[in-house]
């Protein structure tokens, strides 16, 4: 898998689509998705991210596949982690210590 170099938090996606073009506010987007306002409002402001039942309220209310939203999230959460663990080593376990444990469990 090919990892993105910084790529946007998965609400500037979804602010960008809530809000561009149209005068939604962030308690009327909020009410439309069934959702608190700060629970939207984190989401927006990059500090939470987009659960499996918000993906799918933003695919019923935008019209986008659920899997487009949780993919987003899932590629962010991928090159958080390679950014966090870049320098981390861990040795691959060998294939007689994979097989020692299957026989001795």
């Amino acid at each position: 898998m090919t990892i993105m170099y910084n790529p946007l938090h998965p609400g500037e996606i979804v602010k960008d689509a809530l809000f561009t073009d149209t005068d939604l506010t962030v308690s009327g987007a909020a009410k439309l998705l069934r959702v608190d306002r700060t629970t939207l409002s984190r989401l927006l402001n990059g500090r939470s991210g987009i659960s499996a039942d918000m993906a799918y309220k933003l695919s019923m209310l935008l019209g986008v596949s659920e899997e487009m939203w949780m993919n987003l999230q899932r590629d962010y959460d991928l090159w958080l982690a390679h950014k966090r663990n870049r320098t981390l080593k861990i040795k691959p376990l060998s294939k007689l210590h994979i097989k020692y444990q299957a026989i001795s469990v």
